[in-house]
């Protein structure tokens, strides 16, 4: 399952091909079961604010009803239960309970989560108890993708650029203005505290030597965003041995690839 926290407007669940394999065995397998059996599929969950959610179905249904090749998928899935909306204030709701009595969702599988564009805008005592509360109810080694800013770019001081600082005005502006920031270090220790593993803790500059140098696409130097910083993090303890299948196994790795 992919837990997308925060999920705003994300489209992950309805642009990526995340059952094309399954689709494709079905095929291969002569099985005549249709798309509304799901109750073995992966389900994308997304969580966020009611009056975000309401907005997000809103054009997506609008979207749904253009006639093209987009439209049909759109129309498509939200027809099942492969991509399922829960409503979730993460300041006062309790998550945890939240998910373990949504229907859709799966206590103790191996799971993916997303939490991305989340963390500056709370406290950081909110985003210790999400990560702890969702480490309880996942099985040991799922995968956390999520993102913070970094703690040197976080205000308006004498080191942080202009563009950074009129970021941080425009989220203020709006009602929605970034309280939390740590360096690359403080958030490792932060993680490990709340019962997860470091895999990867990078920012733009990263990708663009490690991706589109050897491609010839760098950006300039002005046109890299570093404030935030994109972590990659695993549920402790982590198995020292697959519990899966191999096929399942590969499956996973599949998914979590397409969510990153």
């Amino acid at each position: 399952q992919l837990v997308i926290l925060g999920a705003g407007y994300d489209t992950r669940g309805f642009r990526l091909d995340l059952w094309r394999e399954k689709n494709k065995n079905n095929t291969n397998n002569g099985n005549d079961s249709n798309e509304n059996n799901n109750d073995s599929e992966l389900k994308v969950i997304e969580v966020d604010q009611r009056q975000v959610q309401q907005r997000k179905l809103s054009n997506l249904l609008w979207l749904s009803n253009r006639g093209d090749e987009d439209g049909q998928r759109i129309a498509d899935r939200m027809g099942t239960t492969r991509v399922q909306f829960l409503p979730v204030d993460f300041t006062t709701d309790d998550l945890k309970q939240k998910l373990v009595l949504h229907e859709g969702f799966q206590t103790m599988a191996r799971s993916v989560i997303t939490m991305e564009g989340v963390t500056q805008y709370i406290p950081k005592e909110s985003t210790a108890d999400t990560l702890k509360k969702l480490k309880d109810i996942v099985a040991p080694g799922s995968t956390l993708l999520l993102t913070y800013v970094d703690q040197n770019y976080l205000g308006d001081g004498e080191t942080v650029p202009k563009s950074y600082q009129r970021i941080q005005q425009l989220a203020a502006k709006v009602g929605e203005p970034w309280v939390s920031g740590w360096t690359k270090e403080d958030f490792r220790v932060f993680l490990r505290e709340n019962g997860y593993e470091v895999v990867s803790d990078t920012a733009m500059s990263d990708y663009n030597l490690t991706y589109l140098k050897d491609v010839n696409r760098q950006l300039p130097e002005e046109e890299l965003m570093n404030l935030e910083r994109f972590v990659v993090a695993r549920t402790l303890p982590i198995p020292k041995a697959p519990s899966l299948s191999k096929e399942s196994d590969r499956k996973f790795k599949g998914i979590e690839k397409s969510a990153e």
